[in-house]
């Protein structure tokens, strides 16, 4: 599919030296224009999205587009507009394009109700998977012990890790259930993944607020100069190669998590230790096969688990606004919700049915995750026909893929494009 141009991106139609404003904007009660929106001073104890997420839109440079897309298909207009109202705060404005997104979400959240229940059964069946599979492949470590808990990993990071911190902690909405896993999950979290603190910065913030805009979002961007993927970044005699060569790049790009909250995101050193003894330790006891095992787990998730995000933001078919379009199109405090949302469309792509998209947590449909980042994943399944259609309303390039093998050739074309 060949990029075009939309009313929201054509520097045609749009003055560079001058801010962006939609073509249509809605007014409602009690709303401020996006660089003025400001949240309460004392906070908001009870809030369902968790504390942190206020904290983080408190520090970050867009909080009214980030308090707009965590509330899309929520109730806006009535409890949340009430209760923004009681605690002095204005709701920044939002366009046509963010209304129809956010008509759509409350109508697939209202009509697909049982997908709740599905999603709550599959992150339980990960979570037993999780205490079964690991113990085996302490006790007997072997290349088929080593592949399914790869593959353990790899679905609890997309499904619950993802999922939970995107929802504030509250990955199944029943409070019971929620801290009776929370002890499970924080473990899991700091010790094998992304130490949390520093998620809700980099991933919640930077990527989603930021996404492919060079030097501020900390994932495709940043692998340069390793990998060349704008043309931005100077070119290099060795990137003639990185279609190649990038498979390698990812063998332990799991790995480097524990390293990095122990250096980097002030993570505790007992995690560490945790996870070098659990991975590598008792592994090795069992002799080189032990060994194999554990860089077979390593590798085959880091493979697995990073092409997956990084076919869905780096495709021969993307608009990249940061090369192609005005700097003034990349996300500021005073952007509206609609240009916002339609650079985040023209930056993603989706691919994959409705299975694919249970089993990997949503990671497939990016476009819809990052429209909606905190609705339980199978319902981005249900959205895609309808988020088609209004971005054929709005002039908005919508770029899918039939399966992860057509995504990665378009991934794979770009890398060689940018070679």
């Amino acid at each position: 599919m060949t990029p075009s141009p939309s009313p929201f991106t054509d520097p045609l139609l749009i003055d560079a030296k001058e801010p962006i404003s939609c073509p249509v904007t809605r007014r409602v009660g009690g709303t401020c224009p996006m660089e003025e929106f400001q949240l309460p001073e004392n906070g908001f104890k009870g809030h369902p999205g968790g504390q942190f997420h206020l904290e983080t839109a408190k520090d970050s440079d867009c909080a009214g587009l980030l308090f707009l897309v965590y509330h899309l298909g929520l109730d806006l207009d009535s409890k949340i507009s009430a209760t923004a109202k009681a605690l002095g705060v204005q709701i920044p404005e939002y366009g046509t394009l963010f209304a129809d997104l956010h008509a759509l979400v409350r109508t697939i959240k209202k009509e697909n109700q049982v997908q709740h229940k599905v999603f709550v059964c599959w992150c339980l069946i990960i979570t037993l998977g999780l205490l079964v599979a690991f113990p085996w492949f302490l006790v007997a470590p072997s290349a088929l012990a080593a592949v399914v808990n790869s593959f353990v990993f790899e679905i609890y990071f997309l499904n619950i890790f993802h999922t939970r911190h995107h929802k504030g902690g509250n990955l199944y909405g029943i409070p019971w259930l929620d801290s009776l896993t929370a002890q499970i999950y924080d473990l899991v979290d700091k010790t094998w993944g992304y130490y949390p603190q520093a998620w809700w910065q980099n991933h919640h913030l930077k990527h989603h607020m930021h996404t492919n805009e060079n030097e501020c979002d900390p994932d495709m961007p940043a692998m340069y100069p390793m990998i060349r993927m704008f043309e931005s970044q100077e070119r290099y005699w060795f990137h003639m190669a990185q279609s190649f060569y990038w498979p390698f790049l990812l063998l332990f790009s799991v790995a480097r998590f524990p390293i990095q909250n122990l250096l980097v995101h002030g993570g505790r050193v007992a995690y560490f230790l945790l996870w070098v003894v659990l991975m590598w330790v008792i592994p090795c006891l069992h002799g080189t096969a032990g060994l194999g095992a554990a860089l077979v787990v390593q590798g085959l998730t880091g493979l697995t688990l990073t092409y997956k995000f990084a076919v869905s933001h780096s495709s021969a078919d993307l608009i990249p606004h940061g090369e192609k379009e005005p700097a003034s199109l990349l996300t500021r405090s005073d952007m509206t919700i609609d240009h916002w949302l339609a650079n985040q469309i023209e930056e993603s792509t989706s691919w994959g049915g409705y299975w694919t998209t249970l089993i990997f947590g949503g990671i497939n449909l990016q476009i819809e995750h990052h429209v909606a980042p905190a609705i339980d994943p199978p319902l981005l399944w249900f959205m895609a026909q309808g988020v088609k259609k209004i971005c054929k309303t709005h002039g908005i390039q919508y770029t899918e893929e039939p399966s992860l093998l057509h995504a990665m050739y378009k991934f794979h074309k770009r890398l060689w494009i940018m070679s």
